[in-house]
């Protein structure tokens, strides 16, 4: 509680959009005044179509081609220009539900982790001056201004508010997608970041984990759901990119078809979209695991997020690839934990991990590659606290890196 009051007196002491910068430095002056801005339409601002998202449009890229068209928005140039500020400019836009009654305590957890990151960043003499807003409840929605000062942009959250402000960016801004995966479909088309890796990253790597642990030779058996009316986009692209690799397998509908034998390794994939049949799976994997220690599941995170017993994942060895994991062993994240602890009284949840990770990539970025530091995201990768970051030319703004995770039968949990 004393955390929070905390966040929401530092909050609350800013007007919408006020830049904040006093009490991220401890120890220094500020050197100029922060010039205060007045939301209002000009003429200069483009509203947002409400009816962006009508019926009849199934996909976000339809209505993005739409509010690029009508923006007159540009492909932006190819030609890079180192221009670094001296000062960055950093936006943060979060519905934090400040002014309720219950505030969202997962993006202040978010907003409580931005904080210390710009606070480690000063402390190496970088400057930097965020402005906030709040964007739950604020009928005009993100205010022009915010959007050509800041030289980073993180947020809005989801990809429907991040398509309403794509009209504001103009052809040098870029937006950074910084909780929200599905937002991927945006960044493939539009100048936007897609920071959390997609799940699209996590079966490909999967895949390739598969690949080299099949050189040790072990039996892979594909669990395959055919009660569904038509595969899953997932199961779907699971099974193309075994094939693709040239992975043998052997496909069964069941877990009772695998021929298991004490003492023989046995790997296990799970291709289904469903996630009830997932569970049934490796429930009944767990049940052969606690007889056999040989079995060994591979996925990805939605078998951990679907309702998957951590017992049942440690009785089959599940190796998960996921775009969050946090080594608790790691002295950066004990690190980490101990500077929230005396900053804000309280233990730092996953949102909190996030936001320090997110803003202290994309901060730097900024600081290294000036200004335009999103045409050379794949020029520098990052390991951060909870993930990672490696974007790739052939994916363009979508982040491609993830943790391989390993559940061990001894109940350890080990980044691999």
């Amino acid at each position: 509680m004393k955390k929070y009051c905390l966040i929401l007196l530092l909050f609350c002491a800013l007007p919408v959009c006020a830049s904040a910068q006093w009490y991220l430095f401890p120890g220094k002056k500020k050197q100029q005044k922060q010039q205060q801005t007045t939301v209002q339409d000009t003429a200069r601002r483009i509203r947002p179509d409400s009816t962006l998202l009508r019926p009849g449009t199934d996909t976000l890229s339809a209505a993005l081609g739409d509010t690029l068209a009508a923006a007159d928005s540009l492909p932006l140039p190819d030609i890079f220009v180192l221009d670094i500020p001296s000062v960055i400019q950093v936006g943060l836009i979060l519905p934090l539900q400040a002014s309720d009654k219950k505030p969202s305590e997962n993006f202040l957890d978010f907003y409580s982790g931005a904080l210390l990151a710009l606070r480690e960043l000063g402390e190496q003499g970088l400057r930097v001056e965020l402005q906030v807003f709040d964007s739950q409840g604020q009928k005009k929605g993100v205010p022009q201004s915010l959007i050509e000062q800041a030289d980073v942009i993180l947020g809005p959250v989801t990809p429907e508010a991040i398509l309403e402000t794509l009209p504001l960016c103009g052809k040098d801004k870029v937006l950074i997608s910084p909780l929200d995966p599905k937002a991927a479909e945006l960044a493939a088309t539009g100048p936007v970041v897609q920071s959390p890796s997609p799940w699209t990253a996590q079966v490909d790597d999967l895949v390739r984990w598969v690949g080299q642990d099949r050189l040790l030779g072990p039996e892979l058996y594909l669990v395959r759901d055919t009660a569904a009316f038509l595969p899953g986009e997932q199961s779907e692209r699971l099974v193309r990119k075994l094939q693709e690799r040239g992975i043998s397998y052997h496909s069964v509908l069941a877990v009772k078809d695998i021929p298991f034998q004490k003492d023989q390794p046995v790997h296990v994939m799970v291709a289904s979209d469903r996630d009830n049949f997932i569970t049934g799976v490796v429930r009944n994997l767990s049940i052969e695991g606690a007889r056999n220690n040989n079995i060994v599941l591979y996925g990805t995170s939605r078998i951990r997020t679907n309702g998957t017993s951590t017992a049942d994942l440690h009785n089959t060895k599940a190796h998960l690839t996921t775009s969050y994991f946090i080594d608790y062993e790691d002295p950066e994240v004990k690190r980490f934990i101990l500077a929230y602890r005396a900053l804000f009284q309280d233990e730092p949840g996953s949102f909190a991990f996030q936001g320090y990770d997110t803003m202290y990539y994309y901060v730097s970025m900024c600081s290294k590659y000036g200004r335009q530091w999103f045409k050379k995201l794949d020029e520098y990768e990052k390991t951060g606290l909870q993930s990672d970051f490696r974007f790739e030319e052939e994916s363009g703004r979508i982040n491609q890196a993830v943790r391989r995770v390993v559940y061990n039968t001894d109940l350890t949990t080990v980044r691999q």
